[in-house]
């Protein structure tokens, strides 16, 4: 899996910002920085390298950086690298917020490369 830069981080909340700005009114809920928050179901349609926030729990780690994420729509593998997680510990209560780019392997999803997590 890619490693992420400091300069990749950026310029995936950079790109989400501007993903939010076009919108496709389908949901309505937006992050701290203003940024729409979309639902596991919906990043099953995004394309490769979407950038995307979405809201729930992490419910298992799923191997050394891999994570079971669910929200009310359903579950997807998360990738988090050590260094994105700046300290935090989040358990399975813990609602959370979490910055990535979709990871496709031809049609389908394989997860969220994230970039940023934090609880809310």
């Amino acid at each position: 899996m890619k490693k992420i830069s400091i300069v990749a981080v950026l310029g995936v909340m950079i790109s989400a910002s501007g993903f939010a700005a076009s919108g496709d009114g389908m949901n309505n809920n937006t992050s701290n920085n203003g940024v729409t928050v979309v639902s596991v179901e919906e990043v099953r349609n995004m394309a490769d390298n979407a950038p995307v926030v979405v809201r729930g729990y992490m419910v298992r780690q799923n191997g050394e950086n891999s994570y079971i994420f669910q929200d009310s729509t359903g579950t997807i593998n998360l990738e988090i690298d050590d260094a994105d997680w700046g300290g935090l510990t989040v358990t399975p209560n813990d609602y959370v917020e979490v910055w990535g780019a979709v990871d496709r392997n031809g049609m389908s999803v394989m997860e969220i490369d994230v970039s940023a997590i934090k609880k809310i």
